[in-house]
């Protein structure tokens, strides 16, 4: 297995995993032509230096992916924190160590990046998925709060 920084050619593979996630992403496979709003997402994405679509890759398929994004900061010494976003492997692949992989490259690249935290939101019901963090090392800490526009 291989974990990489998403290219644009991984866009359809990216979008099916994120299906996954129950949200409202159109059905495509990666070779259907892209949404003009899912390309112009992506470039902007792609051409964040603070922002990294990761991809988990196996014998020439996307397993697994995430959305690693380290924020500027004012409090502790300036340092930045980071956010892991998006967390999804496919459902064929699970408990073989994808998702592992992924939160592990996210974690390195956020340390490489000078971050002195990583974050990220789990729905409440999730509480398999919310095992899983704890076995890579991640807490429950806080209490989260959104308001959707």
């Amino acid at each position: 297995m291989i974990i990489r920084a998403a290219i644009r050619s991984d866009l359809g593979a990216i979008l099916r995993l994120l299906r996954e996630l129950g949200d409202s992403i159109p059905e495509q496979s990666s070779t259907v032509r892209m949404s003009s709003a899912a390309v112009r997402a992506w470039t902007r994405m792609e051409n964040d230096p603070d922002r990294c679509v990761l991809v988990a890759e196996r014998r020439g398929q996307i397993t697994g992916t995430l959305d690693l994004l380290v924020i500027a900061n004012l409090t502790h010494d300036a340092q930045s924190w980071a956010i892991v976003d998006n967390l999804v492997v496919d459902p064929a692949c699970r408990r073989a160590g994808v998702g592992r992989a992924l939160m592990e490259e996210a974690v390195d690249r956020a340390a490489r990046a000078g971050c002195y935290k990583v974050e990220l939101l789990s729905h409440e019901n999730r509480t398999g998925t919310h095992a899983f963090y704890a076995t890579v090392g991640f807490e429950s800490s806080a209490e989260g709060f959104r308001r959707y526009l």
